[in-house]
C-alpha cells in the first residue's frame, strides 16, 4: 500500500511541475546552480530583493514573488533549502553558500527566514552539544556570525525575519530560544531584525491560524500541522516584511500604493474547514476501510509538514495543484492505472 501511495504522489507532482510556470526556483540547494537565480534581467529602477531560508523561507519567497507580479518595482530572487538551518552546516552550509550567491550580484535587501529546523544537537568536531545548553548557544552564535558576516562583506543590507509562533507549545518555546539568539546577533552586527511574531498571534497572545483581510473577510493563514503557512499566510508575511524594508529606507525604495492592513483574529469556526476527502480507499483483507487523506500523505513529506510550504504557496488558484496541496482534493485516476480501485 505504501508503494501505491508514493506512486500516486509522484504522478501528481509530475503533473504539477509541468503545469506551473514560475520564474523563481522551487528549490535552491546548490550555490553553484545558476538556474536558481532570477530568470529575468532586472531593471535598473527595480528593488532587487534576495530571499533565502528553509521551508518557511521558501514560502515567504513565494509570497514575495506574487507581490512582484502586481508590483513592477520589485525583482525577487528566491534561494531556499527545505531541510537547511544554521545549526547543522555539515548538512547545508549557508555561511559557505551565501558568498557564492552574492558573487557578482547586487541586491537592495536580503530577507532571511531560517531556523525552524534548528531545534537539534550541534556537532563541533568531536563534541556534541545538546539543544539549548550554553555550549550549544555559543556554537549557534558562531554559525550565525558566519552567515551575517558573509552578507556584510558583500555590502548587502539584511532583514532577518523572526520565526513565527508555532501551535505546539514545546516546539514554540524552543524556537523562541532560537529567535532570541538570532535577534541578538543580527542587531549586534548592525542588521535589521523584523519581528512578526505578534502579527500571527491573537490580541491575548494565543496562536491563531486565521485572521481577516483588509475588507474584513476571513482568511486561512496556517496549515493544520501548526507549522506551515497557506498561500494567504505567506502573502501576508511578505507584505509585512516589504513594509519593514520600505519603512527603513523610504527614500531608496519605490513605495507601493497598497497599504498593509492590521490583523484581526477570527475564531476558527468562522472559516470553512479544510476538506478531508480520502485520496483513495480499498477494502483490506479484513474488510476495513483503508482510506488515506491527502493531508496524511503530504504531511509525511517532511517533519511537521514543513515540506508542504512551497507547494501550497506556489499552487496556482483553481489549479489541480491547489486542490491537492491546499484542499486535499484529488481527481479520480484514469481507468486501469495502478491506483484505480474502481470495480470492473
Amino acid at each position: 500500500m505504501r508503494r501505491i501511495v508514493i506512486f500516486v504522489l509522484m504522478m501528481m507532482l509530475g503533473g504539477f511541475a509541468q503545469a506551473q510556470q514560475v520564474t523563481t526556483p522551487v528549490m535552491g540547494s546548490s550555490a553553484s546552480d545558476d538556474g536558481a537565480q532570477s530568470a529575468t534581467t532586472p531593471e535598473a529602477n527595480q528593488t532587487h530583493i534576495l530571499v533565502i531560508g528553509d521551508a518557511l523561507g521558501g514560502g515567504l519567497g513565494a509570497g514575495f514573488s506574487r507581490l512582484a507580479e502586481s508590483d513592477g518595482s520589485l525583482d525577487i530572487t528566491l534561494r531556499f533549502n527545505e531541510e537547511s538551518g544554521i545549526a547543522r552546516p555539515e548538512v547545508y552550509d549557508w555561511g559557505d553558500t551565501i558568498p557564492k550567491i552574492l558573487d557578482g550580484k547586487s541586491y537592495d535587501a536580503a530577507v532571511v527566514l531560517i531556523g525552524s529546523n534548528d531545534r537539534q544537537m550541534i556537532r563541533d568536531g568531536d563534541f556534541r552539544y545538546a539543544f539549548g545548553t550554553d555550549p550549544w548557544k555559543a556554537a549557534y552564535v558562531k554559525q550565525l556570525d558566519r552567515v551575517l558576516d558573509a552578507f556584510k562583506a558583500a555590502g548587502t543590507p539584511v532583514y532577518w525575519v523572526s520565526l513565527p509562533p508555532m501551535q505546539d507549545k514545546a516546539y514554540d518555546g524552543d524556537l523562541r530560544i532560537v529567535s532570541a539568539l538570532q535577534k541578538q546577533e543580527v542587531e549586534k552586527k548592525g542588521a535589521r531584525f523584523v519581528d512578526l511574531r505578534s502579527d500571527f498571534l491573537s490580541k491575548d497572545g494565543a496562536y491563531i491560524d486565521s485572521d481577516t483581510d483588509g475588507s474584513g473577510a476571513p482568511r486561512k493563514l496556517r496549515g493544520k500541522d501548526g507549522v506551515s503557512f497557506f498561500k494567504q499566510g505567506n502573502d501576508r508575511m511578505a507584505e509585512l516584511v516589504l513594509a519593514a524594508i520600505r519603512s527603513a529606507t523610504p527614500q531608496a525604495l519605490p513605495q507601493s500604493s497598497t497599504p498593509v492592513t492590521a490583523k484581526t483574529s477570527v475564531p476558527p469556526a468562522a472559516l470553512p474547514p479544510v476538506a478531508e476527502m480520502p485520496v483513495f480507499g480499498q477494502a483490506g483483507s479484513t474488510g476495513e476501510d483503508q482510506s488515506f487523506r491527502a493531508e496524511d500523505i503530504l504531511v509525511a513529506m517532511g517533519p511537521g509538514g514543513a515540506g508542504l510550504v512551497a507547494l501550497r504557496a506556489l499552487a496556482a488558484p483553481g489549479s489541480a495543484a491547489e486542490r491537492l496541496f491546499v484542499t486535499g482534493e484529488v481527481p479520480p485516476p484514469p481507468k486501469g492505472r495502478a491506483d484505480d480501485f474502481s470495480l470492473k
